[in-house]
């Protein structure tokens, strides 16, 4: 038997409306038993947990931390899937820091959960290469559907006890904190490819994003150039200033003389659109500076 314990239905979007999280339309749509409580960890979420008798609990992105008393319930323990290569990125946000860093490598790592927050010893890891143009959005499901591929051999040869148990590494360890809305706040004066990372890194959530004559618009889609020679006639190298626009895209100038060239985006108040929507709808010029 299964039981899928999800996060409440929680308002979502603009409009705020009540919705239910994916897993658990999965789990209706299967007709699994389903539980939903608002504190995992108190006394009736751990009598039912207790009741249903599991083997194994199997946590993925849950948003809780489980406590001692429920950590015990099932027979085998209980495995938590993260999207990083313990004991790097501890933490709630591993993929979009991971790409915000400049990592090239990345994957997911299948641990026997104990009392501190991913820090079980290490049960099997798989490693993937960050694509360059990849975003946090990408990324994330690409190890989404990595794990889903590679959960039922894991648990059956850890139930056969065929798995070695590794402990991680105390002087490896690093921690990455839950993203903020303002961790998206682009400064121009940063080298290109930090914000192109950072642009990735953020898409689409918190979502990166800078201003426009006080106006705020968020960067989703951009391309990163590594010298300002594709620019001819500057004058002058001023961090977020536009030196250039085409058709489709338009070109800013970074703090190390790069170019981010700009190809989708949302202005404030308005819906995401391509560059030459937005060139042609808010008469951007040469010369303009982003970020004021």
């Amino acid at each position: 038997m299964v039981m899928v314990i999800s996060q409440p239905d929680r308002p979502q979007g603009r409009e705020k409306e009540i919705l239910p999280p994916p897993v658990k339309r999965v789990a209706l749509a299967k007709r699994v038993d389903l539980f939903q409580p608002q504190d995992i960890n108190n006394e009736a979420s751990i009598k039912r947990i207790w009741e249903f008798k599991p083997d194994l609990i199997l946590v993925v992105a849950y948003g809780q931390i489980l406590h001692r008393e429920i950590l015990n319930i099932p027979r085998l323990g209980c495995i938590n899937i993260h999207a990083s290569l313990l004991p790097e990125y501890r933490g709630a946000a591993p993929i979009n820091w991971a790409i915000i860093d400049g990592k090239k490598e990345t994957g997911i790592t299948f641990i026997l959960m104990n009392e501190q927050v991913d820090a079980g010893e290490i049960l099997f890891q798989k490693r993937v290469k960050i694509l360059p143009d990849e975003t946090y959005g990408e990324l994330s499901v690409r190890l989404s559907r990595l794990s889903g591929e590679l959960v039922n051999e894991v648990v059956e040869k850890f139930e056969r006890g065929e798995l070695e148990r590794v402990p991680q590494e105390k002087e490896k360890v690093t921690y990455c904190r839950k993203m903020e809305k303002e961790d998206g706040r682009i400064n121009w004066e940063e080298k290109g490819e930090r914000i192109y990372n950072l642009i990735r890194g953020t898409t689409p959530y918190p979502g990166a994003f800078t201003f426009y004559k006080g106006k705020k618009i968020k960067i989703v889609r951009a391309e990163f150039f590594p010298d300002h020679y594709r620019v001819t006639g500057l004058n002058s190298y001023i961090p977020g200033k536009v030196v250039k626009i085409e058709k489709d895209k338009f070109s800013i100038l970074t703090g190390d003389k790069k170019i981010i060239l700009i190809l989708k985006l949302i202005p404030e108040g308005s819906k995401e659109m391509f560059a030459r929507e937005f060139i042609n709808g808010y008469r951007i010029k040469l010369g303009d500076i982003l970020g004021k």
